[in-house]
């Protein structure tokens, strides 16, 4: 049975009574839901350091297992922003929000220094602070201690990169040392007879 229109002086009919709070019932559904949804996402995307480490360190993509002597077993790592290649949580590039990379940066003799920015976590795009230095090797590394010790933003590691720094440095002097170089030896032109 229908509800009777009732006349404009008492008050607004059924219907658009019903309109109106079915509007507001449907938003702060919307909101209520929504807010749920933000806080399970925020919860994924920034979830703290151990506990991706638990999930991870046991099997991951980039875990490299080598057997040593008897039962003993070397875990290496092949994770973009690990400066040792070890598998342990200190130096994991996917558990800590701060790490630091150095790698050669190109064709030209320079090194590339990377660091993750820690509130970016959810913008891989800009996630990583790249510097390319192209210097001597001492001011390279005045720029590594800089960037990663008196900064405070991983003193624990300010060995390591220097050590990572001394290794890509190496490298590129060997490669740059084994060009060959071309004969410029005259070649025997003989001539027309």
């Amino acid at each position: 049975m229908a509800m009777p229109l009732q006349p404009y002086f008492v008050g607004p009919t059924y219907s658009v009574v019903w309109l109106a709070t079915s509007k507001l019932y449907a938003l702060s559904f919307f909101f209520v839901f929504s807010l749920i949804f933000l806080f399970i996402f925020d919860f994924f995307v920034s979830a703290p350091g151990q506990l991706i480490w638990e999930v991870v360190k046991k099997n991951n993509c980039f875990l490299v297992r080598q057997f040593g002597r008897g039962t003993t077993s070397l875990q290496f790592s092949k994770e973009p922003n690990n400066l040792y290649n070890l598998h342990s949580y200190k130096h994991s590039g996917l558990a800590n929000k701060k790490t630091v990379t150095i790698q050669s940066g190109g064709k030209d003799q320079s090194v590339l220094l990377a660091t993750t920015k820690p509130k970016k976590q959810n913008k891989p795009s800009a996630l990583l602070h790249k510097s390319l230095m192209k210097k001597e090797f001492a001011r390279m590394a005045k720029a590594v201690k800089n960037q990663v010790t008196d900064n405070y933003y991983r003193p624990d590691l300010t060995k390591i990169a220097l050590a990572r720094l001394s290794a890509v440095h190496r490298s590129l002097k060997v490669a740059k040392s084994s060009v060959k170089k071309r004969n410029r030896q005259a070649l025997k032109v003989r001539g027309r007879k």
